[in-house]
Formats: C-alpha cells, sequence, structure tokens
C-alpha cells in the first residue's frame, strides 16, 4: 500500500495511529513502518487514507509482539476497509474480538501473525469482508486456531460478500456435508478457498457446485478418503487445484485435463489414486503439475510436448517407466522438473530450450546413454542436477564444472568412467554440493576440485581415483561441512596436522575409509563440530586417543579394520553424544570398554579383548539398541543386566562366555536378534519365552546346553533364523516350530534327539524355509513326505532378500547378518552372507529307512542334500534329475540299490557328487558331469562298473 501523507490524515487519525504505536510492542531493529511513525512524520507507512480518514493498515512482518488490548486506538479506526496483522508474533494470544468493532473492513489478513485459540464468534459481524486470511501455514507457534465452539457455518454465515476464504491450518473439523453445505449456502461469491490441514472429512459434498465462481481449490491435508470427486471438472472458471495427501483412491477422471483454464494442478501423495496421463491438446493452459506419489503412471504421452506453459511438473515415486518423451525439448517455460524414483529408461533428451530450467532431478530410474556435453551450457539459471542412481555412463562433461550457475551437482551411482581433465578451469564459485561417488572414474584426483572454493558437501567415494596427496589440502575449502573419499585407490598423507588445526574447515562428516591412512589425523582433535567419522578399514595403529571420546558432537564413530591396540586411560562411563561405535576386527586388547552413555550402536567385535562383561553394563545405557562383542576372549558369566538394556541385537558370539543363558533375556520385548553361538554356556535353555516374543534370529549353537527345546519358542512367530546346533540336547523333532511361519534357517544337528522328522498332524508349513540341517543325530523313522512337499522356497527361485536384520538410522542403514556354518562338497563352510539362492537339506548321520520320496524330485531350487549314513534304501529315483540347481548331491553309506539313473547326467551344475558305499549296480553313465566324478565317488557298490572307477 501506497504511504499517507501528513495531508492527507486528520489530527484525529494521526493521533490514533500515534496511540496505537505507542500501545504496540515491536522490534525497533526490524521494523520498517511502525519505527518511523512520530508526530513530525510527513509520511505514514503502511497507512492508506481517503478523505483525511485511514481506510488502510498494513503493519505485516513488524515483528509485533504482546498484544492488542480491548482498548485499543486500532479498534477506534472505524473507517478501515483492509487490515493487515500478518506475519507478526503475537504470541499465542487469542484473536481480539473488538475487530468486529471495524464494520466497514473488506479485507481482514491475520495470516502467521502468531495468533491462537478459539476464533471469536465477533467476527461473524463483519459482513461486508471479501477477503478472509487466518491460515496458518508458515507458522512457528504449536498453538493453532481453531473453530471448536463455533460452526465454519456460524463464522462465515453473514459474509456473503465473501470472495477469498484462507483458513489454512486452522482446526475446523468438520464433516463433508456439513462443511460443504456451509460454504454453498453462506458465501455463492466465493473465488478462493483455501483450506488445507484443517481436519476436513469427506467427501466433497456435490453442493459445493453452487459456488460457481470458484477459480481456486485447495484442500490439501485433510481427511477426504474418497474416490476422486469427477464433477469439480464441472467448475468452469477453475485455475488452482490442490488436493494432495487427502486420501483419494480409484480411477483419476482424464476429463480434470479438459478444463481450459486450469493452472495449477496437485495430487500428489494420493498413494491409492490410480491412472494414466491423458492425451494433451495444443497450448494447454496448465502451468503446474505435481502427481508424485500417486499411482497415476504408465507411459508420458509424446503430447505432453503441447503443454506450452508448463513451468512446473513433479512426477516423484509414480511407477512411470519407458522413455522420457523427445517432445520435452518444446516446454521452453519448464523452470522446475523432477521425475525421480520411477522407472525411466532411454537416454536424457535435451532440455537446452528450457532456458529458465532451475532444478533437474531424474535420480533413481534407468536412465542409459552419455550426457550431452552441450546442453547444460545454456541453461543459466540451472541451480541443481541430480542425475544420480541411473545407469550412465561414459566421461563426465567439464562444462558441468565450470557452469556459472549449478549449486549441487549430483551424479553418484551411475557407470560414468574415464578421467578428468587437468587442462580446464574450473571458475564456479556457485558449487555447494559435489557428488560423483559410485562410479568408475579413474586417474588422480584433479586439482580442480580443492579450487572449488565454495564447496559445502564433496562426495567422491567408490571410484577409481588413484594417487596420493596430504589432507592439508581440504584447507582451501573453508566452507566444507561433509567430506567422502573412501574407497578408492590412493593414499592420504595425515602426518603434521596438529600446528595447522585451527585452519581446517569445521566438519561436520569426515568418511576416509580404505584410503591407506597410517596415523589418526591430529586435527580432529580441534573438530568441536564434527559429527560423523568414519576412518575404518586403514593401517592406523597405537591406542585409540582419549580425546575421540571427548567431541562434543561426534554421533558416529568407525575405526573398525585398523591395528589400534589399546584405549588411552582414563576411560569410565562417557557422556558424550556418541550414539554409533565401531571398532570390529583390530587388535584391542586388556579390560577396558569405553561406554557412550547414549550409545545406541556399539561393535567392538574381533577383537582381542581378556575381560569379563561388567556387571554394570546397563546402569546407564538406555538408549542402546545394538551391541556386539563377538569374537574376542570374554570369559565369565552373561551379566544380568543386558535385561535392563533395550536391546535389539545382542551379539556375544565366539568368546569363552559360561554359566547357563539368563532367564530373564529371553524376557527382553525388545530383542530381535540374539547371539551366543560357540561359548562354553551350559544347563537347560530358558524355557519361558514370553507371547511378545519378537525374535527374529536365534542361535545359540557350539555350546554345551542341556535339556529340551523350548515349547514357549512357539510364541517367537517372527523366527527366520534359528541355529540350536552343536549342543547336547534331547527330545523329538519340535513340531511347535510349525508356528513360525518365517523361519527360513532351521539348524538342530550334532545333538541328541530322536524320533522321526516331521509332524503329520500338523497344517502348518514352511513355505520360507530354505536351509534345514538335521545331521548327527539320533532320528530315525522314514524321510518325511508331508514335510518336504511343503517346502516352497525350494521349489523354486523366490524373490526374497538374503536374510538380514535392517537396523535403521536417521542417517544409515546398518543391518545385522545372520551367519552358520554348514557341509557342502564335502566342506565345512562357514556362510558369512545367507543368501535366499542357497538352499540345503542335511540330514545325514542319522537312523532313517526306507526309500527316497519323488517329492525330493520337486525342489528344483535345491543346493545341497546330503543323505548320507542312515540306513535309505531302494532305487535312486530319476526324478532327481529335476534338481537342475543341485551343486552337491551326498547319498553315500546308505543301502540303495539298482542303477544310477541316467537323468542325474543333465545335472550340468553338480560338482559333487557321492554314491559310495551302497548296494547300488550296473554301468556307471558316461555323459554330461558324470565325466568328471573319481572313483571316489562311486566305490564301494561291488555290483558298479565303468570308466570312472579306473581315476
Amino acid at each position: 500500500m501506497a504511504s499517507a501523507s501528513t495531508q492527507c490524515l486528520g489530527v484525529d487519525q494521526r493521533l490514533l495511529l500515534l496511540e496505537l504505536r505507542y500501545s504496540l510492542v515491536f522490534d525497533a531493529s526490524t521494523s520498517s513502518k511502525l519505527v518511523r511513525w512520530d508526530q513530525s512524520a510527513n509520511s505514514w507507512s503502511g497507512v492508506t487514507c481517503e478523505d483525511g480518514l485511514v481506510v488502510g493498515l498494513d503493519l505485516s512482518e513488524e515483528s509485533i509482539s504482546g498484544g492488542i488490548n480491548g482498548s485499543s486506538s486500532l479498534f477506534r479506526l472505524k473507517f478501515l476497509r483492509s487490515l493487515n496483522l500478518a506475519f507478526n508474533d503475537f504470541n499465542s494470544i487469542a484473536i481480539p474480538s473488538g475487530l468486529a468493532n471495524l464494520s466497514r473492513l473488506a479485507h481482514l489478513n491475520l495470516s502467521n501473525a502468531g495468533f491462537a485459540g478459539q476464533i471469536p464468534v465477533e467476527l461473524s459481524r463483519l459482513t461486508k469482508l471479501r477477503t478472509l486470511d487466518l491460515n496458518l501455514v508458515y507458522s512457528t507457534y504449536e498453538g493453532l486456531l481453531e473453530l471448536e465452539k463455533l460452526s465454519l457455518r456460524s463464522l462465515i454465515g453473514d459474509m456473503g460478500e465473501l470472495r477469498e476464504l484462507y483458513l489454512d491450518q486452522v482446526n475446523v473439523s468438520a464433516k463433508g456435508s456439513e462443511w460443504c453445505d456451509a460454504l454453498s449456502s453462506s458465501v455463492p461469491k466465493l473465488e478462493v478457498l483455501s483450506m488445507s490441514y484443517c481436519s476436513l472429512f469427506g467427501p466433497i459434498d456435490p453442493s459445493l457446485l453452487c459456488l460457481a465462481n470458484l477459480s481456486i481449490i485447495r484442500l490439501d491435508g485433510n481427511n477426504l478418503f474418497s474416490t476422486f470427486p469427477s464433477f469439480l471438472a464441472n467448475f468452469s472458471s477453475l485455475k488452482t487445484l490442490s488436493l494432495g495427501e487427502v486420501g483419494l483412491w480409484g480411477e483419476f477422471p482424464r476429463e480434470i485435463f479438459q478444463i481450459q483454464t486450469l493452472h495449477t494442478l496437485d495430487l500428489s501423495s494420493n498413494e491409492l489414486l490410480e491412472g494414466s496421463l491423458p492425451e494433451f491438446p495444443e497450448n494447454g493452459s496448465l502451468q503446474t503439475l505435481i502427481l508424485s506419489d500417486t499411482n497415476i503412471s504408465r507411459k508420458l504421452p509424446d503430447s505432453i510436448g503441447n503443454l506450452r506453459n508448463l513451468s512446473r511438473i513433479e512426477l516423484v515415486n509414480c511407477g512411470f517407466h519407458g522413455n522420457i518423451p523427445s517432445s520435452f525439448t518444446k516446454l521452453s517455460r519448464l523452470s522446475y522438473l523432477d521425475f525421480s524414483s520411477n522407472n525411466f529408461t532411454g537416454p536424457i533428451p535435451s532440455l537446452s530450450k528450457s532456458k529458465s530450467l532451475t532444478q533437474i532431478i531424474l535420480s533413481f530410474n534407468n536412465l542409459i546413454g552419455q550426457i550431452d556435453s552441450t546442453q547444460w551450457e545454456s541453461l543459466l539459471s540451472l541451480l541443481v542436477l541430480d542425475l544420480q542412481f541411473n545407469l550412465l555412463e561414459g566421461n563426465i562433461p567439464s562444462s558441468l564444472f565450470t557452469h556459472p550457475s549449478i549449486e549441487e551437482l549430483s551424479l553418484s551411482n551411475n557407470q560414468f568412467s574415464g578421467q578428468f581433465e587437468e587442462s580446464f578451469d574450473a571458475p564456479s564459485h556457485m558449487l555447494d554440493t559435489l557428488d560423483l561417488s559410485h562410479n568408475n572414474i579413474g586417474g588422480e584426483l584433479p586439482t580442480f576440485i580443492w579450487e572449488l572454493r565454495e564447496l559445502s558437501f564433496l562426495y567422491l567415494s567408490s571410484n577409481n581415483f588413484s594417487g596420493s596427496f596430504h589432507i592439508n589440502v581440504i584447507q582451501q575449502l573453508r566452507y566444507l561441512l561433509e567430506l567422502d573419499l573412501s574407497y578408492n585407490h590412493f593414499s592420504i598423507d595425515t602426518t603434521n596436522t596438529t600446528s595447522q588445526a585451527s585452519s581446517f574447515p569445521d566438519l561436520a562428516s569426515l568418511y576416509l575409509a580404505s584410503c591407506q591412512l597410517m596415523t589418526l589425523p591430529q586435527f580432529l582433535a580441534n573438530q568441536s563440530e564434527l559429527n560423523y567419522l568414519d576412518l575404518s578399514n586403514n593401517y592406523i595403529q597405537g591406542d585409540v586417543p582419549r580425546w575421540i571420546w571427548i567431541l562434543e558432537s561426534l554421533y558416529s564413530l568407525n575405526l573398525s579394520s585398523n591395528f589400534f591396540e589399546d584405549f588411552e586411560t582414563p576411560l569410565s562411563n562417557l557422556t558424550s553424544g556418541l550414539g554409533f561405535v565401531d571398532l570390529h576386527t583390530n587388535k584391542l586388547q586388556g579390560n577396558m570398554l569405553p561406554l557412550p552413555l547414549d550409545a545406541y550402536y556399539l561393535d567392538f567385535s574381533s577383537n582381542n579383548i581378556n575381560s569379563v562383561i561388567p556387571n554394570d553394563i546397563g546402569n546407564n545405557l538406555t538408549n542402546l539398541g545394538f551391541f556386539s562383542l563377538s569374537k574376542n576372549n570374554f570369559h565369565g558369566f552373561i551379566p544380568q543386566f543386558f535385561c535392563k538394556i533395550p536391546l535389539v541385537v545382542l551379539d556375544l558370539s565366539h568368546n569363552h562366555l559360561n554359566g547357563t543363558i539368563p532367564d530373564c533375556l529371553m524376557k527382553l520385548e525388545s530383542l530381535m536378534v540374539l547371539n551366543l553361538r560357540n561359548n562354553q554356556l551350559n544347563g537347560d535353555i530358558p524355557q519361558n519365552f514370553p507371547r511378545t516374543c519378537s525374535l527374529t534370529t536365534l542361535d545359540i549353537s557350539e555350546n554345551m546346553l542341556l535339556g529340551h527345546i523350548p515349547l514357549s519358542l512357539a510364541s517367537c512367530t517372527a523366527l527366520e533364523f534359528v541355529n540350536i546346533g552343536d549342543n547336547q540336547i534331547d527330545g523329538t523333532f519340535p513340531c511347535h516350530f510349525t508356528a513360525m511361519p518365517r523361519l527360513r534357517v532351521l539348524v538342530l544337528r550334532s545333538n541328541k534327539l530322536y524320533g522321526e522328522i516331521g509332524c503329520p498332524h500338523s497344517h502348518d508349513t514352511w513355505q520360507m524355509l530354505q536351509i534345514i540341517d538335521l545331521s548327527s543325530n539320533d532320528f530315525g523313522g522314514t524321510l518325511p513326505v508331508s514335510l518336504l512337499a511343503s517346502l516352497e522356497a525350494m521349489k523354486a527361485n523366490k524373490d526374497f532378500d538374503h536374510l538380514q536384520y535392517q537396523f535403521f538410522d536417521y542417517s544409515f542403514n546398518f543391518y545385522y547378518e545372520d551367519t552358520m556354518s554348514a557341509t557342502s562338497k564335502d566342506l565345512r563352510l562357514e556362510l558369512i552372507k545367507i543368501w535366499t539362492v542357497f538352499t540345503l537339506i542335511d540330514f545325514s548321520s542319522n537312523r532313517l529307512e526306507g526309500p527316497i520320496p519323488n517329492a525330493l524330485g520337486d525342489l528344483k531350487a535345491l543346493y545341497v542334500l546330503n543323505l548320507s549314513r542312515n540306513a535309505i534304501s531302494g532305487s535312486i529315483p530319476p526324478i532327481l534329475g529335476n534338481l537342475y540347481q543341485i551343486e552337491s548331491l551326498d547319498l553315500s553309506v546308505n543301502y540303495l540299490n539298482g542303477t544310477i539313473p541316467a537323468q542325474l547326467a543333465n545335472l550340468n551344475f553338480l560338482s559333487l557328487l557321492n554314491l559310495s558305499n551302497n548296494q547300488l549296480v550296473g554301468n556307471i553313465p558316461t555323459s554330461g558331469q558324470f565325466l568328471t566324478f573319481s572313483r571316489s565317488s562311486f566305490e564301494g557298490n561291488l555290483g558298479l562298473c565303468g570308466l570312472q572307477l579306473n581315476k
């Protein structure tokens, strides 16, 4: 608004304004209007007058705080037609009811002014309002405006002249028929309806069609939960339709695109809304199209190039596939493009004619080919280019580094290769983020990288860079916050940095894994802002210094796979903010453990720590979720204090722990992974697993445990991995395990179990079971046909992830991978990472008898089958020739008779076959894999003959 002059204002009006100025509390240092008001003022900023009367008052963004009392002179400015108090700081006070005295008001703007609580009923008396703006879209206050005691109809019922209504984030809380009827019957001239996040319920009622002049509808973030209201296409003047995150579902009506006036369409975050885009007519009016996080997918039509006015398009995570149409070259007004997280293929079309583009985001697709070195040069407004997670290849054009406007360049996780030119200039003073990680870029790290002086984020990890340099070079990047140079082929010299420590940038993250570091960079001791530090997989020796634990902001520390030998003293419970500590695979010894009190991830595995686990370890670790001491020399009992910690993963495997397993540990409701493998634990397995059991992995193998497998273990229905092997457990086959539908690995080998295998009276099955090892027990009876028939995961290649427990953090994705040992091809193997493509049945060294059932022939995804050292009889079923994935087949030391089926010669992947010590007769097949096997595969069968017996 134009400022009123002294001559414009009457004396009484000036006095009222001065009285108002001195009654308000505001920040003079940020005020541009009130601070200039005084008796001698020639102009009154923010004031509009007519005939000596104040008719307009704009005090927006004046940092006004406190309140407006009931006797304020504001309410005596009777001729006000426009009042704007937006973007102030009224500190959650109620809207003053005295505003109702301003009966001539046509425009009232209180948006984001800091008001809260019940909207006063007196506002309903402002019957001449044409604009009412109470929205809280940018409010920083927790308190909301609400209509709890005042219905929408009560507020606007007499505002028949209203043209624009903004109530965004005001708590209206009304049913669809209720709020739609209130609007349609009260404000027939309404043109703008903006009520996002108002706790409105649906569906939208067709009575809204009475508002024939509506041009803007914004209802985002409400609870409409209905099919798309197709009657909205009947609004002939509609310019903006925004229905994001409202729970729409079903087919999206294409006729919405036929509204000739439509400029903006936002249907984002309606995951159940489906359909496809129509053919667009020539010179469509659409300027903004946002369909992110919907199921409106399929292919983009070529006719999208007809939307010549399109400036913003967002199709994130929609499932679009196929090429990005070449017609995009026609969209000369395009300024924002985000197609991330789809399945687009083919090359990136030229966008060089869209000279207004500021952001191009095409990440997480399957785009291929090289990126043209010329198409970026003409985009002089481009700020963000994000092409990460695609299949792009070739060299990265040097023009991207010399571009005058790009601030963020993200090209990670592609197949870029080649080397950078050292000769070109990189004068860009704008580049803030450079991410080239996870490519195949080689050669020495170019020096121009250190000339990009405005860089805050530099990620070059997992490439083929070579050469060497001193860590001091990063001093040139004064604004650097995050640096990742991990997993390349260069070496970084980190010596002699102490004296220059103050000249290094204040880093928040530093990742130098596998950079051939020989020493711990001493400048880190002064990095008070450091949050994340990864120096893993290097050659650093000596003691872990004490200063590293007292870095004020350090949250994540990874020093694993180095040669640290001990901890500097003194060490006790640390009050640092460390949440993640990984020191596995070093040479740590002694009996000290640094235990940051706020830690949730501690990994000290694969060291030489020789100690008992402290009895008070659980006293203060109230946030600890992941704890691993595996592969050390810990001895003594497992402390009861573990039961007081909200552990999710506990790995104490491969130590010398003795005593019993604490009962309370099994009752820990948060625990998902428990690994006590390879210790000296004794006694019974705890019997009282709770109904709330959350275990997904239980490994108590290679101990000296006695007794039975607990029946209560059936309560752990989420179990995927169970290993109780190599103990002294007795009892029968655990039929109660059939209550675990997600079970993938069951190992009970080398115990004292007896009876028949299987559960003939159970209707439950193990459809996901991929490994079952019952070897070296005392099982008898015949091979279990019903159990074998239920093993669906072994019948075909299933699309399952490998066995791992996902352990999420805000910034990382950690996981715990199950390990086990198994016999394959006569070798005892340690399976470090168990993939679901690996399948195994091992029933060897029992007392099984009877024939081999034909049901085994259906397990076409089976890799290892071992039935050796039993009393199995009958012939070898020819149907075993269907096991086309099998690599190891051991049927030795049984009573099998008859001939060797010729069908076994078709097993192309078979690398170990052992049929020795049976009663087989006839010729050994002389084709296929059988030509690779030696005498040892067939000896001990007196009736066999063939060339292989001479090998």
